[in-house]
């Protein structure tokens, strides 16, 4: 029982993992990254398991005991660079969206097999930890620190590897990259300073969590493809928006042609730029609206202020969209219908009178098109 009260947030932990373990492990839909997690929580789980056994077995007097000290204190150093190699894999591999890259990356173990050298040497010449033969008691080695210089260098990688793709991650995916490193990292800062507080490796279960809940879960608000808000979402707001009797307008976008975008070059590019005309829309209302996908290639903006600066900033979308560096992205044109929301106007009323004028637009556009 005392054991199990010293060591109860190991024990959370695990639960924790084995609740994750089953929700990953049931999903019918099987992607890289959800292996990423499996594995990380296999390994995690055992660095878990080792911690507390290795206390247990310190200073214990019976056949066997030395080895177990010996081995398990081998095991947990281990499994510092292997968690951190498959943290460093999955960041690259939702940045990147190729497992190739990871397998000839070799899961970025190669601080693993550089740590598993110094243990195989520690055996003989005590480098990272000493265990009395005499006592089976625990000591640190000359060189401990060396192993936390060398997982620091797995999150300096990983940060790295942000800055360099800054622009194509989005302010959500860098904050939960940053966090999944960083947890463990304070957690092992924390039990540097008392060897008590078993953070360092419990601290991980937080960051898989937090990696799995945000980025391997499709929110219920959201729309899965371009991240802005679903049908739902945008139906729901709009109904609070009216309830509250808030001022707001609503403008409603559709893409020309995507159809015929789609058939020539494929739904592979034509889902990339319905992606980056949501990131436009999105930069563009940053301050003043909610963009929403409605679906297909129809797209809806809610406005709560700056009414006036509506034609303004459709303007500055097509700029935008001329500039854009995709040449696909240059060639998209589209129709937009606004419409302000008036008393004793319902929601239907007002999604059709924006609509219809996004279809009076594509109609103009047309005749434009073909004088």
């Amino acid at each position: 029982m005392a054991y199990l009260v010293q060591f109860q947030i190991n024990v959370f932990g695990l639960m924790i993992l084995l609740v994750l373990f089953l929700f990953v492990s049931r999903s019918k839909i099987k992607t890289f990254a959800k292996d990423l997690i499996i594995k990380l929580i296999f390994a995690t789980s055992i660095a878990i398991i080792m911690e507390p056994l290795t206390w247990i077995f310190d200073g214990m007097q019976f056949n066997g005991a030395y080895f177990l000290e010996h081995s398990t204190n081998f095991i947990l150093f281990l499994m510092g660079p292997i968690i951190g190699g498959l943290l460093l894999s999955y960041v690259d591999f939702r940045i990147y969206q190729n497992p190739r890259r990871i397998l000839k990356k070799i899961y970025y173990q190669q601080a693993t097999f550089f740590t598993l050298f110094v243990l195989v040497v520690n055996i003989f010449y005590p480098l990272y930890y000493a265990i009395n033969p005499l006592t089976n008691s625990f000591r640190s080695g000359p060189i401990k620190e060396l192993h936390y210089v060398v997982l620091a260098g797995l999150y300096v990688v990983m940060l790295f590897m942000i800055i360099v793709n800054r622009k194509n991650i989005n302010l959500t995916h860098k904050i939960i990259f940053v966090l999944c490193f960083a947890i463990p990292i304070m957690g092992m800062i924390v039990q540097m300073f008392d060897s008590r507080l078993h953070f360092s490796w419990t601290s991980i279960v937080l960051g898989i969590l937090v990696a799995y809940v945000f980025l391997e879960t499709n929110p219920s608000e959201e729309d899965y493809l371009t991240k802005s808000y679903n049908r739902a979402s945008f139906e729901a707001l709009v109904k609070n928006l009216k309830q509250s009797e808030q001022d707001f307008a609503l403008i409603i976008f559709d893409l020309n042609d995507f159809k015929e975008i789609n058939d020539q070059y494929g739904h592979h590019v034509g889902d990339k730029i319905l992606m980056e005309f949501t990131k436009i829309l999105k930069k563009q209302f940053k301050k003043d609206g909610y963009v929403a996908r409605l679906g297909g290639d129809e797209f809806a903006v809610i406005i709560q202020r700056n009414f006036s600066n509506s034609h303004k900033n459709v303007q500055a979308i097509s700029h935008k969209i001329k500039q854009h560096e995709s040449v696909y992205v240059q060639q998209l044109t589209f129709s937009y219908g606004y419409q302000k929301h008036e008393k004793n106007m319902d929601i239907d009323e007002l999604y059709n009178k924006a609509d219809q004028k996004m279809y009076a637009n594509k109609e103009r556009i047309k005749t434009i098109l073909n004088v």
